[in-house]
């Protein structure tokens, strides 16, 4: 076995963004970290565990089945209700039969979990997971202690009307007043940026505080996408023809703003769902995201021409999809989309339209709405999610998600097609017993592992370093070992729960790598020193299991600056792209120098 070296130190090129001068809370000041110059350290165990694609199945302390995935693992949550609406508790393995893309799976797999009522855990694992105060987890709950309906509720501002918002807020105040004893509720909202309103409780009162603090805010890139087209009348020139060309140039225009804005849109969008799944991926079971939004941009065909800003290549949200399907795939997480909207009129019948029915403008839309609304259904069904849309019972639908994680089967197989090539797979799964509905997510893309290069590892880590919530499929626990005062120096330890990483094991020894970034960050986060490293691992069977036990801890002796406030600490398996991250409150163990560098 190799023993555990020093870290080196490395060079990280920084570039600080200058932060937009908008309203809002301050944004972190970010920092590129460029994909070279990483330390390295060799030792032992650093790769985590879970190598092969093998099934983890083991039994809690109540005899329920924990059930982990791995990549090949296709794992879904079910819901079985008879045509009335009432569930179905009673149902076996043998009582479902499987399909993929047509071709009967063997179920390898299955559980049903029920929700529990606040206080059932037991006092041993309440203590077990009470950290030491100078430790910091990112693991929301024990993986041992199923929650209730765990639902992250994203208020989306930035693909939402002004007007629409105030309705949904009003509505999301009125479902926060019913909250129910048995429900674990998250708040985010979705501006330029994913902000945190407030994070998982049953208290509904601290609830109603936080979503009563948010101010409505209009938004811009919306606004740019939606401008209505530009009629010769419009320019008040009294030419026609001069009319029409500077209403061609004044659509062009608008039309190169639309782009730019819709892709911005899809972009933010995208990154705001993958950081929400990371988030919750380390709770065990179902989770729900209710999505209230005005426009689904996911659903986006840019119109362009050929001197538009956005390239081809930026047109294909290919990319940006995959990633947001890995999370979700990974996370087992619903998405329920609410049209924000409600019930919705066409524009012909709009008073407020200008010029509604202009000769220059093509008929009024009755279906207005309809190309979101595929999407919402698209982006439910292949989650096992439900779409809510022309109704303006926003509360309702909230309510009847959560009521969806009351009581679920878990089924997991193993394809058996061996072509992970990004295809997406249908899944079709049937109960034999006469008079149920079933309610799942309806296939799944068959990603392969996530590339093992600089620029993959180079984004997975920049962009959970900036997600405002910690990412939970890799648990990690930040440990303050050693302070030296007069130097300023940490002795840092991060122990990874071993079971969660993905080792290859050949000749008898489990190998693999994960990369950490250690970022310092000053008054209004400005970045004041960035340590990325990667941990080689290697492990005998006798070290294998010892991790296994009790985790592996990574070593980060390191230097603080006078200024700094806190340590962002992220940590990605290689092999799997699973990711934890975690802050650090430094200035609670080293208190800051003012004036400091």
């Amino acid at each position: 076995m190799r023993g555990p070296g020093r870290p080196a130190s490395c060079g990280v090129g920084l570039r600080k963004e200058r932060r937009r001068r908008r309203g809002g809370p301050r944004r972190r000041r970010r920092a590129a970290i460029r994909p070279h110059g990483r330390g390295r350290v060799g030792g032992p165990g650093e790769e985590g565990a879970g190598g092969a694609a093998q099934p983890k199945e083991g039994a809690n302390a109540e005899g329920n089945v924990v059930l982990r995935s791995e990549t090949r693992l296709v794992q879904l949550n079910v819901i079985v209700e008879t045509k009335k609406g009432r569930l179905v508790e009673d149902l076996k393995k043998e009582d479902f039969t499987l399909l993929d893309n047509g071709k009967e799976q063997q179920i390898a797999l299955f559980a049903a979990e029920s929700a529990k009522a606040p206080g059932t855990g037991s006092p041993e694992s309440e203590a077990k997971n009470t950290l030491a105060p100078n430790a910091f987890g990112n693991r929301l709950r024990h993986s041992e202690e199923p929650p209730g309906s765990v639902t992250v509720i994203l208020f989306d501002v930035l693909n939402t009307s002004f007007t629409d918002q105030a309705y949904a807020r009003t509505q999301i105040l009125a479902f926060l007043r019913q909250l129910q004893p048995q429900d674990h509720v998250a708040i985010y909202l979705l501006t330029s940026h994913l902000r945190v309103i407030n994070e998982f409780t049953q208290d509904s009162k601290s609830l109603l505080e936080a979503i009563k603090r948010f101010q409505l805010m209009p938004s811009l890139m919306l606004a740019n996408s939606s401008e209505l087209p530009v009629s010769p009348s419009d320019t008040g020139i009294t030419d026609p023809k001069g009319a029409q060309r500077v209403a061609n140039l004044l659509n062009d225009m608008h039309s190169k703003l639309s782009d730019v804005a819709d892709a911005e849109r899809v972009e933010i969008t995208a990154r705001a769902i993958e950081a929400i799944a990371n988030h919750v991926a380390g709770i065990p079971g179902r989770k729900n995201l209710v999505w209230i939004s005005g426009a689904f941009p996911v659903s986006i065909s840019l119109t362009s021409n050929d001197n538009s800003p956005v390239d081809s290549q930026a047109q294909n949200f290919t990319p940006q999809l995959e990633r947001v399907a890995r999370a979700l795939n990974q996370s087992n997480m619903a998405i329920y989309p609410v049209d924000a909207r409600g019930l919705l009129m066409g524009s012909a019948t709009d008073a407020s339209v200008a010029h509604p029915f202009s000769p220059y403008r093509p008929p009024g839309d009755m279906g207005i709405g309809q190309s979101e609304q595929s999407t919402m259904d698209l982006l439910a069904n292949r989650t096992g999610g439900h779409a809510y849309y022309n109704t303006n019972d926003i509360k309702g639908a909230i309510r009847r998600t959560l009521g969806d994680s009351r009581f679920t089967y878990t089924i997991g197989y193993y394809p058996d097609h061996g072509n992970w090539n990004g295809e997406y797979h249908t899944i079709q799964l049937r109960g034999k017993k006469s008079g149920v509905v079933l309610r799942y997510r309806k296939g799944y893309f068959a990603l392969a592992d996530p590339p093992e290069n600089v620029a993959a590892t180079y984004y997975a880590l920049q962009a959970a370093v900036w997600s405002p919530v910690d990412a939970t499929s890799l648990g990690i626990e930040a440990r303050v070992e050693a302070i030296y005062t007069a130097a300023r120096k940490l002795d840092l330890r991060v122990k990874v729960e071993t079971e969660d990483l993905r080792l290859k094991e050949t000749d008898g020894r489990r190998r693999g790598s994960v990369d950490a970034i250690y970022m310092q960050l000053g008054p209004g986060d400005a970045v004041l020193g960035v340590e990325p490293l990667t941990y080689k691992l290697d492990f005998d069977k006798k070290e294998y299991q010892a991790a296994l036990a009790k985790g592996y801890e990574l070593k980060a002796p390191l230097t603080i600056q006078g200024a700094t406030r806190n340590l962002r600490v992220v940590v990605r398996d290689a092999a799997s792209g699973f990711l934890g991250s975690v802050t650090v409150p430094l200035e609670r163990f080293l208190p800051a120098v003012r004036g400091g560098k």
